[in-house]
């Protein structure tokens, strides 16, 4: 796995895909294509340090004899990405409850950042971090702190169901902005994953549904702007390391949060210090995962299995929060268990018969 932030050729990723497949190096790949290939190592990278050094180490080789396909790693890592996105949720929505929103979103990132920095920054320093793509991480910190700023003023006003919901509109903005921005040709199955997938959603929160209010308002506007923030993740991981964009995610956003918390600034208790911790490490594992599943599969492919989420939140509703999930929620998550389920099947198979 090549050190992060140095541009590779196209020459070495189709070894690196080699070594990985025992396939034959084919031409020069799409963006969504090119990071299938390179997230092989980014995957291994992830999972453990010797298997990075060996690509034969046995925590790889097993991970990539059980799913050959990395398709199907990289939906399998979305899949884990959502469960720790739907925790960070739940701390968030318990702890705007006592502190402002904003001042959530500041501490939750301070707190993600001084977990991942001591990691990375051991030893080698700022050079384990080193980006030439600083331009883009400060675009897509834009784009994430104003998506994010109508995010967390809208999840202490409606039910974590109904955000979920609104928020899994986001893979049709996706879609679009993949095939329009970073040349990912969206098949008719991605399509229908996605419309089927909604379809599942809005089973579950239809009852949920009356007249618009601000929350709901608020959610819907930040839906588009939170896609951005991911077409540009995706782009930035044809040459960055999932855990380098992680770091300046935390970084720029920790720094972009700072005035909205002064805004309206507390000092937080002990045991809601606590808890700004523990959404840190959901918010820090979740877009590790999320970052790696990027690497590993298209974008479009990989956005439709974030509906699985509503069926985390409806739980964390039930457990947390005393909703009562009833016969339209289970219906809504069989519908969005198969379009996900669908998706992966066809996308492993169209690998291994050379369609992609």
């Amino acid at each position: 796995m090549r050190a992060p932030g140095r541009r590779a050729s196209p020459q070495v990723d189709a070894a690196e895909s080699d070594r990985a497949h025992g396939s034959v190096a084919g031409p020069p790949l799409a963006v969504g294509e090119r990071g299938a290939r390179i997230g092989d190592s980014g995957t291994r990278g992830m999972m453990s340090i010797s298997a990075r050094k060996d690509p034969k180490g046995v925590e790889a080789g097993i991970f990539m004899r059980l799913m050959p396909s990395p398709m199907a790693r990289g939906l399998l890592l979305a899949v884990i990405a959502g469960i720790f996105f739907q925790c960070l949720n739940a701390t968030v929505k318990m702890l705007v409850a006592e502190l402002p929103p904003l001042f959530v979103a500041w501490g939750r990132w301070t707190a993600g950042l001084l977990m991942i920095a001591p990691f990375l920054l051991a030893g080698a320093g700022l050079a384990a971090v080193r980006t030439d793509q600083i331009h883009l991480h400060a675009l897509r910190a834009g784009f994430h702190t104003t998506g994010y700023v109508l995010w967390y003023l809208a999840v202490g006003l409606i039910p974590l169901a109904e955000a979920a919901a609104l928020g899994f509109s986001g893979p049709i903005f996706v879609a679009i902005g993949a095939a329009l921005f970073l040349g990912e040709t969206v098949r008719a199955r991605r399509w229908v994953a996605v419309v089927v997938g909604f379809v599942g959603v809005l089973i579950i929160v239809r009852p949920g549904f009356g007249t618009l209010n601000w929350g709901t308002l608020l959610m819907l506007a930040s839906v588009p702007v939170i896609a951005g923030s991911n077409l540009v993740a995706k782009k930035l991981t044809g040459r960055d390391d999932p855990k380098v964009i992680v770091f300046w995610q935390s970084v720029l956003a920790t720094v972009c949060f700072l005035p909205f918390a002064l805004l309206d600034w507390r000092v937080p208790t002990v045991p809601q210090l606590a808890w700004l911790v523990l959404a840190g490490v959901f918010g820090q594992l979740g877009y590790l995962f999320m970052t790696s599943a990027y690497r590993l599969a298209d974008i479009s492919a990989v956005q439709p299995t974030v509906f699985l989420g509503i069926v985390w939140a409806a739980a964390f509703d039930y457990f947390l929060f005393g909703r009562n999930a009833d016969l339209a929620t289970f219906a809504g998550a069989a519908i969005i268990l198969a379009s996900t389920s669908i998706i992966a099947h066809r996308e492993a198979a169209a690998a291994r018969q050379g369609k992609r």
